[in-house]
């Protein structure tokens, strides 16, 4: 199935001071949001701003308690950020969602240019937006129905994959296989993995997406990850979003610049790449990662 995670949307209390993070020390460039003919979401340029095209890639949004009853939604995508997983068929997805008694708001295309929207919790109560690209201006989808498809974004980065926490990783799966349509993944660990215990445990981990690591990643919360792995973040825990950049060294050295407190973990959980965790100004955790 052509299935892609097509955004992160973070919660910031300062957008134009989260912008000069991603801008200024990660290193991406902004985009400019494309609207839909007419569109009247009352966000202005300190209310919402995003890096990536076709509004793919990161969203980056001030709280908007009202945003809900004035677009007539179940759920308030404004408050505590969301993923978006992008799909061929959006009314099926529906579908089943709503014969298996979820509440799902049906946005239409209200937000995004070419871009029809849903919004439901999973069983943890991560909100999901489930999109679909309605028309050319949507942008493109996956040429040949790959399952989460790279896309490469201006400067060479991309979005690796959204990680989700959940008490019952079998319940939570389940969600996604079976109503949202994914399909699971083979996880990659390099050798001698120190949290192979986790890697390799079904109860503990579970990935949708591709064989290197890329897509949906739904783990259990572990209290103790951040001590066991001397890190100074704890990534099992509320939940964070990984891009991948061309030249790690780089970002981390502008991290120092900063004087920002990362963790660099090395190569200790995914074949082939080396990760640094970082909350940005309004504590979303983000992890970057490079080739090695």
């Amino acid at each position: 199935m052509g299935w892609f995670i097509h955004h992160v949307n973070i919660e910031a209390h300062d957008v134009p001071q989260s912008v000069a993070f991603y801008r200024d020390v990660l290193g991406l460039k902004q985009g400019e949001w494309n609207y839909p003919e007419g569109a009247e979401l009352g966000l202005g340029a300190d209310q919402l701003a995003v890096f990536g095209t076709y509004n793919r890639g990161i969203h980056i949004v001030h709280p908007d308690a009202a945003f809900q009853k004035r677009h007539g939604l179940l759920h308030n995508p404004t408050v505590g950020g969301h993923f978006a997983i992008n799909v061929p068929d959006a009314e099926a997805v529906k579908q089943r969602l709503q014969t298996a008694g979820h509440l799902v708001s049906d946005a239409g295309t209200y937000a995004m240019a070419g871009v029809r929207q849903l919004y439901v919790w999973d069983p943890f109560y991560n909100l999901v937006e489930i999109n679909a690209i309605v028309d050319e201006t949507g942008g493109p989808g996956p040429a040949n129905g790959e399952a989460h498809a790279k896309r490469i974004e201006r400067e060479g980065w991309h979005l690796h994959h959204i990680n989700i926490d959940a008490h019952r990783v079998a319940t939570a799966s389940q969600f996604y296989a079976s109503l949202i349509g994914l399909t699971e993944g083979e996880w990659q660990a390099p050798p001698d993995c120190p949290i192979a215990d986790i890697t390799g445990n079904r109860e503990a981990l579970v990935l949708f997406g591709n064989d290197d690591n890329r897509g949906l990643h739904v783990v259990r919360p572990q209290p103790d990850f951040a001590k066991r792995n001397n890190l100074d973040h704890n990534p099992t825990i509320g939940g964070h979003f990984a891009i991948q950049v061309d030249n790690l060294d780089a970002v981390a050295k502008r991290l120092d610049d900063a004087g920002l407190i990362y963790s660099d973990a090395g190569c200790y959980a995914m074949a082939g790449l080396r990760q640094l965790y970082v909350y940005d100004p309004s504590m979303n955790l983000v992890e970057i990662n490079g080739s090695i």
